[in-house]
Order: structure tokens, then C-alpha cells, then sequence
């Protein structure tokens, strides 16, 4: 055999051989269909693709799942022979296996159960395989808009906002905004959820809305922008009889209660009894001793009685005179 010839077939097997390899692992030049989800929910993944619709009964299926293209190990997830029956041989917890349609099942899928799935189908010493990626993506909630910044022109009679469109669920979100007439006010490369605009006297109906977006789920809110800017001006005209009212009502609330209690000490000082002395003298008359005859002849002109004082600490009620025997 030629040499040459000999060289050719060597390499030409080589290539076969490394073209099987790496077609077969799936880490090579083996397209992958998209498969998007919403995260949360069921999701069938049909084990048949546009090639091999029709199969035979005496195929065995073996489907696994790698977290990233390029993993050198993959996880088993299902294997079922058509020729035994219709239970599967293995089964990972997690999933659903249908053998009417050859479909896997995942029940409220979650993040662990996204990745690429490898499919083989083996009949007899023939191999086909293909492969779906399964990306998730939580759903978005409705947005919220929110003004972060406001300059109200009162000159030219202009509103300046500075808006912000923000969801508080939903991953890879897109922002869009648009007017009352459908028209984008950002170009669709600038995805952004900051919007700046100004209004003048000629947009009084303006509506503005912002629209959340992913591959699975969109939402959207509507905001009147003129409104805003109306209330800024209206609470800006009319602060000055509001505060006059509110400092009003402060000096009644505080004159009133003053005033009051002014008076009711002015009518307790008023009222008041004359204060008396912590002391007070108490006179008391006793009958001197010896004969009543003669006391009674010496003091013709004097008083029989004779007063003694004593002090007390506390107010006596009872005052007694006593002038003469019993």
C-alpha cells in the first residue's frame, strides 16, 4: 500500500474518531437548542428531537445534565430501555419521566435544575444524541417609579424630572420607556430605567410608562408626569396661607391653656384667707387665792380676776374665761 495513502486514512480516522468524541460529550461543535422557562414552574423537556421523531421500541434512552458547557463530568438524571418496560432503570430525585411521549418532567423547577441536557439514543451499535440548554428566569414583578430629582421652572412655566423605574422581583430585566402615544422615548439599545425629561405648558396630558421586561414575564406602570408637576407648583403657591393657619393655631393652642391657668392663680391669691400666725396667745382668768371676804374688801376697785397668758404652737378652738368659784 502506498505510504501516503496509508498517512491519509490514518488521519482521516483520527478525525472521526476525535469528531464522535466531542460531538457525543457535548462539549464540541454540537448545537444546543434554547429552552426558556419561567422560574417556579413545571417544565417537560421532550426527549425527541426533529431528526429522530420515529423510534424504535428496542432504543435505550440516557439523558444527562451538566451545570456548564464545558464540565468534564455530567449528572445522570434518567435511563429507560423501550424494550423492558415503562419504568425507567434510574431516575433522579426531582424529575418526571413520561415514556407515552418521551418527555422529562420537572416539577417547580429551580436553579440547580438549570444547565444543558445531553440526550443519547443507542439502538443496536448506532448513537444519535443532541442537547437543550434550560435557562429560568423569575418572573418580574409590576414596576414602581419614583422621582429623584424635581426643578420647577416658574419663568417659562417648565417641570424638570428625573425618574426612576425599579421592580423588586425578576432577574435580567429590561427597561422601556413611552408616552401616551406609544412612542419610545429611549432608544432600544439604551435600555436604562432612568428617565429624564422636561414639560412645558403644552404637555398638560402627558403620561408617561415604564415597562419591566424579561424573557419570560413583562410588566408596566403608568405615571403622570404633569400631575406631579402640578402638585409641586400648587404646594409652592400655597405655603404661605397654610403656615400663617398652622402658626395661628400654635399661638391658641399655647395662649389658651396659659391664659387659664394665669387666672386661676390670680383667683386663688384673691381668695385666699388671711394667713394666721403659727402661734396663738391664750387667755385664761383664775380666781385668786385665800378668803373671798377679804379679797373681795382689798380689791373694791380692781378685777377679781386675774389673766395668765400662755402661747400655744397650734390654733385652740375653745376659748375660756373663768371669773369666780363654781
Amino acid at each position: 500500500m502506498d505510504p501516503n495513502r496509508s498517512l491519509f486514512l490514518g488521519m482521516l480516522l483520527f478525525l472521526s474518531l476525535a469528531f464522535g468524541l466531542s460531538y457525543g460529550t457535548g462539549r464540541g461543535v454540537m448545537d444546543c437548542s434554547v429552552i426558556i422557562q419561567p422560574l417556579g414552574s413545571d417544565t417537560w423537556l421532550p426527549l425527541t428531537n426533529q431528526i429522530n421523531k420515529s423510534i424504535n421500541k428496542s432504543v435505550r434512552i440516557l439523558v444527562t445534565m451538566a451545570t456548564s458547557r464545558g464540565s468534564k463530568t455530567n449528572k445522570k438524571i434518567v435511563s429507560f430501555d423501550l424494550a423492558k418496560g415503562d419504568y425507567p432503570d434510574h431516575l433522579e430525585d426531582g424529575y418526571r419521566f413520561q415514556p407515552e411521549n418521551l418527555s422529562l418532567g420537572i416539577l417547580a423547577n429551580r436553579r440547580e435544575n438549570e444547565g444543558w441536557y445531553f440526550v443519547s439514543l443507542e439502538e443496536n451499535v448506532s448513537v444519535q444524541q443532541f442537547c437543550m440548554q434550560l435557562k429560568l428566569y423569575e418572573q418580574v414583578s409590576t414596576p414602581e417609579i419614583k422621582v429623584l430629582n424635581k426643578t420647577q421652572e416658574t419663568k417659562n412655566g417648565t417641570c424638570s424630572l428625573m425618574l426612576a423605574c425599579t421592580v423588586k422581583k425578576g432577574d435580567h430585566v429590561a427597561y422601556s420607556w413611552s408616552d401616551e402615544a406609544g412612542t419610545h422615548l429611549l432608544s432600544p439599545t439604551n435600555r436604562s430605567h432612568l428617565l429624564y425629561v422636561t414639560l412645558s405648558h403644552q404637555h398638560h396630558d402627558s403620561t408617561y410608562s415604564c415597562t419591566a421586561s424579561n424573557p419570560v414575564s413583562n410588566r408596566s406602570r403608568i405615571f403622570d408626569l404633569w400631575q406631579e408637576c402640578g402638585r409641586e407648583s400648587s404646594e409652592s403657591s400655597s405655603w404661605l396661607p397654610h403656615a400663617a393657619v398652622l402658626l395661628g393655631v400654635i399661638i391658641v393652642i399655647i395662649l389658651i391653656p396659659t391664659t387659664v391657668i394665669m387666672l386661676k392663680k390670680q383667683g386663688k391669691r384673691n381668695c385666699q384667707p388671711p394667713v394666721e400666725e403659727n402661734s396663738l396667745t391664750i387667755y385664761a382668768q383664775v380666781q385668786k387665792s385665800g378668803p373671798v371676804e377679804e379679797k373681795l374688801d382689798a380689791l373694791t376697785d380692781q378685777d377679781p380676776c386675774t389673766t395668765i397668758y400662755v402661747a400655744a404652737t397650734e390654733p385652740v378652738q375653745v376659748f375660756s374665761r373663768r371669773c369666780g368659784p363654781d
